[in-house]
């Protein structure tokens, strides 16, 4: 077979459902393999298959061969920028992937995106990506994590929520994004920003914020999760240990033992 009969086969290949994946692999871990433009098309369609693993396949293949092909970036910059969100999902997924700076600026939107997504998984690995954007350039990320935590959207104050706990962010802007989740309806979104009070530099507030929720919230899980975010906080005041001490001899076993546990982190302290 010729090598522009070969190329016109992969092209076919990576169109055809059945035959999908096999050709996809081929891209990624044969590195003498022809990739024609029409090829590189049709992996590229696969990013938007609709089938988690063509998707996740197809954004490998474009990762393993980024260094030795410079249409990828284009190609993924032409698929984020397209109508479809789930293919700029997973195009900007890949593009993340291929490194930092110029490729991973591209994706940056589409991620921010993805932490609205229906789905877990992309909401997840979009989280990750983004907090290892931030650790290389944590003023702009951290701003439009805040950003997107005093929005309206529960599913993606909550996401942004954990990635700013992941990036340690403080200050008085951090401050009021946790408390003001903490009184959301959203009982995910109250717990998101109790796991984000750990990231506060302010003491007192974040004993407060959480002492407000072990004494006053309708959830057992978020009184759990106030009890055990009062043992993060430094030098504890006689209030908080009050407060943990009637929580240990709760009805609520679980609530009893995440108090206990609690009290044991603030004599460590």
């Amino acid at each position: 077979m010729n090598q522009s009969a070969e190329t016109d086969l992969l092209a076919a290949e990576l169109a055809d459902p059945v035959h999908q994946l096999d050709a996809i692999m081929r891209v990624a871990d044969d590195a003498s393999l022809m990739v024609s433009d029409a090829a590189l098309d049709a992996l590229a369609r696969c990013l938007g298959a609709g089938r988690k693993a063509v998707e996740r396949r197809a954004a490998d293949a474009f990762v393993a061969i980024a260094a030795r092909d410079a249409r990828v970036a284009t190609t993924l910059h032409r698929v984020i920028e397209g109508a479809d969100p789930r293919a700029r999902w997973t195009a900007a997924y890949a593009l993340a992937r291929c490194g930092a700076g110029r490729l991973a600026e591209r994706a940056v939107d589409a991620l921010f995106d993805a932490l609205a997504s229906d789905d877990g998984d992309v909401r997840w690995a979009a989280a990750d990506l983004i907090v290892a954007l931030g650790r290389e350039n944590r003023g702009a990320i951290s701003a439009r994590l805040l950003a997107l935590a005093n929005g309206d959207n529960p599913v993606a104050q909550r996401m942004a929520l954990y990635g700013l706990r992941d990036l340690n962010a403080g200050g008085d802007a951090m401050l009021k994004v946790v408390e003001r989740a903490t009184r959301a309806d959203s009982t995910h979104l109250r717990l998101a920003a109790l796991a984000a009070l750990a990231g506060l530099r302010d003491s007192a507030e974040a004993e407060r914020i959480a002492l407000e929720r072990l004494e006053h919230d309708p959830d057992a899980g978020v009184r759990r999760a106030a009890a055990a975010a009062l043992g993060a906080v430094p030098n504890g005041s006689p209030r908080a240990h009050a407060a943990l001490r009637i929580a240990a001899s709760s009805d609520d076993e679980s609530l009893g033992r995440a108090a206990r546990s609690a009290l044991k982190r603030m004599e460590q302290h």
